[in-house]
């Protein structure tokens, strides 16, 4: 089973807290960082939740976690195939190029693209075998 693609997402704590907030306040104020700053904020907010950047592989339509990334690069492989290190290091550059890192989104990077059987394209066309 190929894996078909990786994705990148931060996982908080559910929920999170007004003392999260407040938590992550006083660590924006100890740095001296400005209470409007986004990217500042996300750290902040990450380190008094305890959020993880999780890597999780596409495969057959279900995500497996593989992963657990790192702002500065490194990676903790946790499961799944060894041989997508290369990828992985692959979707943290996209992830960087897209800003991840200071606003988390998801962020996917299609390794295979998911080939479509024949009975699928016969009931989308109508036909009948």
């Amino acid at each position: 089973m190929p894996v078909e693609s990786l994705v990148l997402r931060r996982c908080y704590p559910v929920p999170v807290t007004d003392a999260d907030n407040a938590r992550a306040r006083e660590i924006m104020y100890a740095a001296g960082d400005h209470p409007l700053d986004a990217a500042a904020w996300h750290a902040a907010i990450k380190e008094a939740t305890g959020a993880i950047d999780e890597v999780y592989a596409v495969i057959d339509w279900h995500e497996v976690r593989v992963a657990i990334a790192s702002s500065g690069g490194g990676v903790e492989m946790v499961g799944g195939p060894r041989h997508i290190a290369k990828d992985i290091a692959d979707l943290l550059i996209k992830a960087d190029e897209q800003g991840y890192w200071e606003r988390p989104h998801e962020v996917v990077h299609v390794l295979e693209e998911r080939v479509i059987s024949r009975r699928t394209v016969n009931l989308a066309c109508g036909a009948t075998s």
